[in-house]
């Protein structure tokens, strides 16, 4: 590399791991199902608002929209998605990941090793390079829903409207990993 100096630099890199389509890897799924606790035409007091949140496990081999799996078709809640991530030893803080959601519906949240990272609801991108280390990491996803899905099956003026949320971690989930070397430094001669 020529600096803006005139000087030229050399610096080496070691490879890097390709990058990783998570899409097709070892999800598990825990959905919280919000449902109304009583009759949904119940319209007075405290208990036309309580509601019963049922868990649903699922372990999946591919991510889909929750209306493509029969078990959550008509659900609406909370859906927490979580899968591990392997680095090789030597992984250190010259390291790091770029992790790509890619679509999400709705919001969402993201940890990696039980660290909550800061991710951007638009593009559903982060560089979640400071929370890995070498061997296994946890990577999870919390999203939660709108009660649309859930709403299309009991009310009959929201059936009506004929859409139904593609909710979920849909992908693809893109994994990255890069390395930075510093070229130069202030004071090198």
């Amino acid at each position: 590399m020529t600096l803006s100096n005139g000087k030229s630099v050399r610096t080496a890199i070691r490879s890097v791991p390709p990058p990783r389509d998570l899409t097709r890897a070892k999800w598990r799924l825990s959905v919280e199902d919000w449902q109304p606790a009583h009759p949904y035409d119940t319209t007075y007091g405290a208990a036309a608002a309580e509601t019963r949140k049922t868990k649903i496990e699922l372990d999946l081999d591919v991510l889909k929209a929750w209306p493509e799996v029969p078990q959550l078709q008509n659900v609406s809640g909370l859906g927490t998605y979580s899968t591990t991530v392997d680095m090789p030893a030597g992984w250190n803080s010259a390291n790091g990941a770029m992790l790509n959601l890619g679509e999400v519906f709705d919001s969402f949240t993201l940890a990696v090793n039980g660290r909550a990272v800061s991710i951007n609801q638009l593009s559903a991108a982060a560089d979640i390079g400071p929370y890995l280390k070498s061997g296994r990491n946890s990577i999870i996803v919390r999203v939660a829903t709108t009660l649309n899905n859930r709403l299309s099956k009991i009310d009959e003026s929201v059936a009506n409207r004929g859409l139904v949320q593609p909710y979920g971690l849909v992908g693809p989930v893109v994994f990255t990993p890069y390395t930075q070397s510093a070229v130069w430094k202030i004071g090198d001669k």
